[in-house]
């Protein structure tokens, strides 16, 4: 058997490592193809340099990783094992143990670019107060910092770093678990770094935290002349902190992917001013205060983003529909968010329930490739007449439909006949059925649906409901494309039982 890849290898240099994850020895012929390292490490082992001793010495003294580009440091306790005073007294000799571990990891995997630390358990975290633990963690920090292509923080609460020993950051991601946490250090970490930060995510349960990221602590404007990706979360709303509006600031102005998944927390346009030539990838929360904020700035007037690719918008609640005269006007406004974008997903909202809203879509869309509204159920002919509108339209992402009114004087088996001399040939570009959402109870319907558009549209290839339903789902395919009614056309729809299956996943 040829083996090309490898991607995770465990790596013990402390006492313990039969407890908490032995090295994987069956994994020495091929340890050159690992890309993502976990490092077992104790306090004890590192300041006394047994560590450095163990990883020096066969089996590791030959092992190299070229290919990895992330390594964990898992930190493990050893029971009744206290650090030597001596040692712990002889901060010079505890701080060139550290050196030489650290220099013998970087020289084993020269091209890391990300670095996480974190407990084998909660309890086993060494506390950041202890300079010696501080230390050491710059220290795992700073393998990474001249990778070419830049290096990450990842942790989470259980972390409290030394930040002002760890500087030059591309990547920084801080997920808290506590709803005491506070995620200011994090704050300080990125104004820190902001003129290499590219990646930045937070999620925290205070949004006053993602107020202070954009104005430091004497009220100057912060900006971040690299920042690429923003991902944002905090398990509180910001009405409950204060709101200040950073007028004339481009904080982010070259910002590609913005994901906000907390209600708006400024009273203006600040994250998305200066970025209208390089936006991507727009993902956020529409309620009625992001959505009182794009009309008021009228941040997405039409041709406002043409590098925009993806919009996706979720949790669009009734509160919309109080800023708008009718629901047919704030759906208007949701698809004017963003209208360059090819790819559209709207999660959970409570305005794409209703199919003859939804499907009033204007001309303008014609540009949607993808398109997910997995809160509509719809029936037939609202998606031939949804794929008729949208003629790019790739992929469609639906709960499962219904058969719905056959048209006048049309028989229920004359169906196929109908659709071909009606809607044939259409949707030339549509391949794709995605059915995620919902329990499908009836799978006659289901596949008398998919059969039906199939006919019409000549490269459909895949429909599917959630993995679960599969099966019994391509059972009633298979049974109805043998039928009376469909067998005529069976060979151009049998791809449905085969064509895309394999590559494709909910």
């Amino acid at each position: 058997m040829s083996v090309d890849t490898l991607e995770k290898f465990y790596l013990g240099v402390c006492s313990i490592d039969i407890k908490y994850g032995k090295p994987n020895y069956l994994g020495y012929s091929i340890h050159h193809l690992a890309k993502d390292i976990t490092v077992f490490l104790d306090e004890r082992s590192v300041y006394s340099g047994e560590a450095l001793e163990v990883i020096s010495r066969a089996p590791y003294d030959s092992r190299a990783f070229p290919l990895a580009r992330k390594i964990a440091f898992v930190f493990v306790k050893e029971e009744e094992a206290e650090v030597d005073e001596d040692i712990w007294n002889d901060p010079p000799r505890v701080e060139a143990n550290i050196d030489a571990l650290v220099e013998r990891i970087k020289q084993m995997a020269p091209s890391v670019s990300e670095i996480t630390v974190q407990p084998a358990d909660r309890d086993d975290m060494p506390s950041i107060a202890n300079q010696h633990f501080g230390y050491l963690v710059s220290r795992l920090y700073w393998l990474a910092s001249r990778v070419e292509h830049g290096y990450g923080l990842v942790t989470a609460d259980l972390m409290r770093l030394q930040l002002d020993m760890v500087c030059d950051l591309t990547h920084i991601s801080f997920v808290s678990t506590s709803s005491t946490d506070r995620s200011y250090q994090f704050v300080q970490l990125a104004q820190n770094n902001v003129p290499t930060l590219k990646y930045l995510v937070l999620e925290c349960p205070h949004a006053i935290d993602i107020l202070s990221l954009v104005q430091d602590a004497e009220g100057n404007n912060v900006a971040y002349p690299r920042l690429l990706v923003l991902k944002l979360q905090t398990w509180s709303d910001s009405k409950e902190s204060r709101r200040q509006v950073f007028h004339g600031a481009a904080p982010f102005p070259v910002l590609q992917r913005l994901y906000i998944s907390l209600e708006c927390p400024f009273d203006d346009d600040t994250f998305f001013r200066g970025n209208e030539a390089t936006l991507e990838h727009l993902s956020m929360r529409l309620d009625s205060v992001s959505a009182s904020m794009l009309r008021e700035y009228q941040v997405f007037v039409p041709g406002s983003h043409p590098k925009l690719q993806m919009v996706n918008l979720w949790y669009s609640n009734n509160v919309i529909s109080e800023l708008f005269a009718s629901s047919a006007e704030a759906l208007q406004f949701i698809y004017s968010i963003g209208s360059e974008a090819a790819v559209r997903e709207y999660s959970q909202a409570a305005l794409f329930a209703n199919p003859a809203i939804v499907f009033s879509l204007p001309g303008s869309h014609a540009c949607i490739q993808v398109l997910s509204l997995p809160s509509l159920r719809p029936d037939l002919w609202q998606v031939i007449a949804l794929i008729k509108s949208l003629p790019l339209l790739s992929d469609l992402q639906t709960s499962s439909p219904s058969l719905g009114l056959t048209p006048d004087g049309v028989d229920f088996d004359t169906l196929p006949e109908h659709v071909i001399s009606n809607y044939a040939p259409m949707g030339r570009r549509f391949r794709c059925w995605h059915l995620n959402s919902g329990y499908v109870t009836d799978f006659t319907e289901l596949a008398t649906c998919v059969l039906l558009l199939a006919l019409s549209c000549s490269n459909f290839d895949y429909a599917a409901p959630p993995s679960f339903q599969r099966r019994l789902f391509m059972e009633m395919l298979e049974k109805n494309i043998n039928s009376d009614r469909f067998k005529p056309y069976a060979p151009r729809l049998r791809r449905l039982l085969f064509s895309g299956w394999d590559g494709k996943q909910d």
